[in-house]
């Protein structure tokens, strides 16, 4: 297959189908309604502006050509087609809304079944046109400026070549049209292009994740780190970094391969976007550089395993361009993105230490965890780790009564082994060299400064647990998780910021909500925005206890028991604990110069609740309550520390933060000649020679012995501190 790439032979391209020189009608199918629907990924909720919990309407056969054909890339004009789609009415009132996952899965499995009908997958010989060389460019230039005296006139010729008929996604087609937002570049445009676009079919045709490997007992071999790509999305690449530590969630994004083919080209995703499910189908043609560096984010295991990649283009898709992703972002709506949970972030030393690990080793199981590099204390400790890369939390555990966090960090190997890092023996014997790193409560909360929590309430994590919160994805009516979804069409402003009070009978009840705007990435994905990407009004929400007074029709007082983090965040999550029943009201604040454009209010208990949405204020009077209040806060988001008079509330989180370094895994292992990030550098031969110094290779020394009981400073970065700790 290696050969394949480069190759100027009769084989020079063995993937181009036979109608790369011919129409044909691969971007149009019949749904099951009859109407055309195409390889878009929900194609319907952007271009009527269909918001979210309503109807989902298909686009009439007007959209598309008589003759049900598609033109070529080349000769698709680049509109947004919102602009020519006839725009819903808008509903000024708040009104129930379900969950689409039943629908999707039959979207999927519709789409699925044209393509296979469509594209065969077979082999054929096929007369293609040969590419004029430059040789021959020169002889007609000088023929035809002679007027024949001089030079050669160029003759068109054709070739024999084998081609394989494989998916072609005309949608999102690897070119400039889909790499810009807009279609091109302009003038000052700082992105480059790529310069060639490789189908992952010339490089493996396996499942693109890990897989449960009978012979290893059900093991589910870890999914690897995740390095960053040419574009400024590190929030994607630390999101997709935290799935990666349960790779049944990536396992869940591919709708188990139910609905993809490898061989063939085809990659059906679901993803998940305000509040509702859409499914994404994309091709295998990936970017890469003139030096064989892939240009979209990747894993570790790439090309072998090749699931960031897939899953940055259907993000990239999804948004309308590879581009829309560029501008930094937030993690925690990459993490609902992702799953359909309900994510949110706090300080790592908004609580106590002790506090904080055990919340960590409750939740861990139906949770994920991100991190954030705190950069400023690395190199206090001449720990040559920067913020670019991507951190997770992989598990949370006590060892000889000594509480333990496990992180995985995409940093180079030699540069992670001057943590802190301690000796906690585990099932999967991951060590330092696979960037699993074992630190102490102390360490962890001065080396990593916010956790970015994901709860996996819209995610199927496998048999119920014997304690704690069950297995099981909240799109399953009745249990364990009861979801209940409000949506809202029209714009919300302070004056109609909506609350909802609950009626709860049954107690204990564990409640998790989560209210959302529209994501104005996704809504303006074929702008240009000169200042950066359009920031998002910061949403608050309040969870109040009511006192028996109180209705949806007169006022009373109200007891605070928790609240959301409050920053310029696309969505604003809580978990509280109700022990006993009685009346509760969850409120949403915005500020008064900012406006949500629709909102969407969902909420997962334990047990059944009724909600009843309340637009008009009443007399709610907030009081500091006089006895223990009947619920009580279950997430440590809405505890910000403010340290400073500079740092103000709603937070404006760093977004050099969210950007990243673009390649920078790719600039490592093109200066030391190694591939830290996997095997994709060493199948083409530019693997780390034995002569390497991984250890070392830049010469750094580590100052200091960190994390151990009564650490002397030394520059031996191997003295070990104790039969647990010891700094490597």
């Amino acid at each position: 297959m290696q050969g394949q790439m480069g190759s100027q032979g009769p084989r020079a391209n063995p993937f181009m189908t036979s109608d790369q020189n011919s129409s044909r009608p691969g971007n149009s199918m019949q749904g099951p309604s009859g109407h055309n629907v195409g390889h878009d990924a929900f194609m319907t909720s952007r271009q009527n502006a269909q918001p979210q919990g309503g109807p989902v309407h298909r686009p009439t056969s007007s959209s598309y050509p008589a003759s049900g054909r598609v033109a070529q890339p080349q000769e698709l004009p680049v509109m947004d087609p919102r602009l020519t789609a006839p725009r819903e009415p808008i509903i000024p009132v708040w009104y129930p809304a379900e969950n689409n996952w039943n629908m999707c899965i039959q979207q999927m499995a519709e789409t699925f079944r044209h393509i296979n009908q469509e594209f065969t997958g077979q082999w054929s010989e096929e007369q293609i046109l040969v590419k004029e060389t430059n040789v021959e460019k020169a002889g007609d230039l000088l023929y035809n400026q002679s007027g024949g005296r001089l030079g050669q006139k160029y003759k068109p010729s054709t070739r024999t070549a084998e081609v394989k008929d494989v998916f072609q996604d005309f949608a999102f087609p690897p070119s400039e049209r889909s790499w810009y937002r807009g279609g091109e570049a302009h003038d000052l445009h700082e992105l480059k292009p790529p310069a060639q676009w490789i189908r992952l079919q010339e490089l493996v045709m396996d499942v693109p994740y890990p897989t449960v490997s009978p012979a290893n007992g059900g093991f589910v071999p870890r999914a690897g780190r995740v390095y960053q790509g040419a574009l400024e999305d590190f929030y994607l690449v630390a999101g997709l970094q935290t799935l990666g530590m349960k790779p049944q969630l990536i396992s869940s994004i591919f709708a188990d391969m139910d609905f993809s083919n490898p061989s063939l080209g085809v990659f059906t995703l679901r993803l998940h976007k305000h509040g509702q499910w859409h499914h994404v189908v994309v091709d295998g043609a990936l970017p890469f550089d003139k030096n064989m560096n892939p240009l979209c984010c990747h894993g570790e295991f790439f090309p072998g395993f090749a699931w960031p990649s897939i899953i940055e283009k259907a993000y990239a898709k999804l948004h309308g361009s590879w581009e829309a992703l560029g501008g930094g972002g937030h993690v925690e709506e990459v993490l609902t993105d992702l799953t359909g949970g309900c994510s949110t972030r706090f300080g790592t030393t908004d609580v106590a230490g002790d506090r904080l690990w055990q919340y960590l080793h409750t939740m861990q199981h139906t949770c994920v965890f991100g991190c954030n590099i705190n950069e400023g204390e690395f190199s206090k400790r001449n720990i040559p780790i920067d913020q670019h890369w991507a951190a997770s939390i992989f598990r949370v555990e006590k060892f000889q009564d000594v509480p333990y966090i496990c992180v995985c960090i995409a940093a180079p190997v030699f540069t992670v082994r001057h943590m802190p890092a301690c000796h906690v023996p585990s099932a999967e014997g991951y060590g330092i060299h696979d960037g699993f790193v074992w630190l102490q409560i102390n360490d962890f909360t001065t080396l990593f400064d916010t956790i970015y929590e994901c709860r996996l309430m819209n995610s199927d994590l496998g048999p119920p647990q014997l304690t704690g919160i069950p297995y099981s994805p909240g799109w399953v009516h009745g249990a364990p998780w009861f979801e209940e979804m409000w949506a809202f069409q029209g714009d919300v402003y302070t004056e109609t910021a909506p609350s909802f009070l609950f009626e709860i009978k049954d107690a204990p009840n564990e409640i998790t909500m989560e209210v959302s705007q529209t994501d104005l990435r996704y809504g303006d994905a074929h702008a240009d925005h000169e200042y950066g990407r359009p920031m998002q009004a910061p949403l608050l929400l309040r969870f109040y206890q009511c006192s028996p007074e109180v209705s949806d029709r007169g006022g009373g007082e109200i007891y605070m028991v928790h609240l959301s983090a409050w920053g310029h965040t696309r969505d604003a999550s809580l978990g509280v604990k109700v022990m006993r029943p009685g009346k509760y009201l969850a409120q949403v604040s915005i500020p008064a110069k900012y406006v949500c454009h629709r909102m969407i209010f969902r909420t997962y208990s334990t047990l059944p609740l009724a909600i009843k949405p309340i637009t008009q204020h009443r007399s709610w009077i907030a009081v500091n309550p006089a006895m223990p209040l009947n619920a009580m806060p279950f997430s440590l988001c809405g505890f910000q520390r403010i340290d400073a008079l500079s740092e103000k509330l709603p937070q404006m989180f760093d977004e050099a933060q969210g950007r990243g370094k673009p390649l920078a895994n790719s600039q490592l292992a093109n200066r030391f000649g190694q591939s830290e990030g996997g095997g994709f550098l060493d199948m083409l031969g530019l693997g780390p020679s034995k002569d390497s110094n991984l250890n070392n290779p830049m010469g750094l020394r580590a100052v200091g012995a960190f994390g151990g009981h009564d650490a002397v400073a030394t520059v031996n970065a191997a003295e070990v501190q104790d039969k647990n700790c010891r700094v490597m």
